[in-house]
């Protein structure tokens, strides 16, 4: 009898509790999974932003800076008379590895105040800027970190030689310009408030100037 009693009350579990934890674990797994599942869309989502902001900002840079130098009247643009890059129209102003400023003639007036026709490009307290004209700055990108806004200088050779100084370029060199290569670099907040590394997208081509890329320097 006494061990009837024991055996009685040491029964193991039963189907119900068996069931009951099995749905439990499950619920609990499906709430991991989901939760994971969310923030990796987050994730993606926050990365396709970023990635679609800096592709837009690299694709107006690029349409622009293609026409640099654009002069059809030839009366808006001086020549230059550098002994390296003789009669190429001086469109390109100032170029440094953080900025850019150059000018076209595009409505064919024989002047440069129209839209798009003096044009910089600058990184400023981490915004990339556009100016066109004598207009207040406007900030293109946020959240730009420090170098997140580079150009690189070649000239028009085969294969082509890169244009580097110690800051700026000088007038000799800007003429010389015929092709750019630029990067940008965004970085957005990352939505797992955990992790604070933020998410990083980059974006990068390269810019034949057209009216300058034929010529054989």
């Amino acid at each position: 009898m006494r061990a009837n009693a024991r055996r009685k009350r040491c029964r193991g579990l039963s189907t119900i509790d068996v069931l009951a934890g099995s749905g439990l674990t499950l619920m609990t797994m499906g709430t991991v999974f989901t939760f994971s599942q969310a923030q990796a869309l987050a994730t993606q989502s926050s990365y396709a932003q970023s990635q679609n902001v800096t592709r837009t900002a690299i694709d107006l840079m690029t349409r622009e800076l293609r026409m640099a130098s654009l002069d059809p009247t030839n009366l808006a643009l001086p020549v230059s008379t550098t002994l390296t890059c003789p009669g190429v129209k001086q469109g390109i102003v100032e170029a440094t590895p953080a900025r850019i400023h150059f000018r076209q003639d595009l409505n064919a007036d024989g002047a440069l105040t129209g839209p798009g026709e003096d044009v910089t490009y600058d990184l400023s307290q981490g915004q990339i800027r556009r100016t066109d004209g004598a207009a207040p700055p406007l900030a293109i990108v946020d959240s730009v970190p420090a170098g997140g806004l580079a150009f690189r200088y070649f000239d028009g050779s085969n294969p082509p030689v890169e244009l580097v100084a110690a800051g700026a370029l000088s007038a000799a060199q800007c003429d010389c310009v015929a092709k750019v290569r630029l990067t940008v670099t965004a970085n957005v907040p990352n939505p797992n408030a955990r992790i604070a590394t933020p998410i990083k997208s980059v974006a990068e081509t390269e810019v034949a100037i057209r009216n300058r890329s034929l010529l054989n320097f």
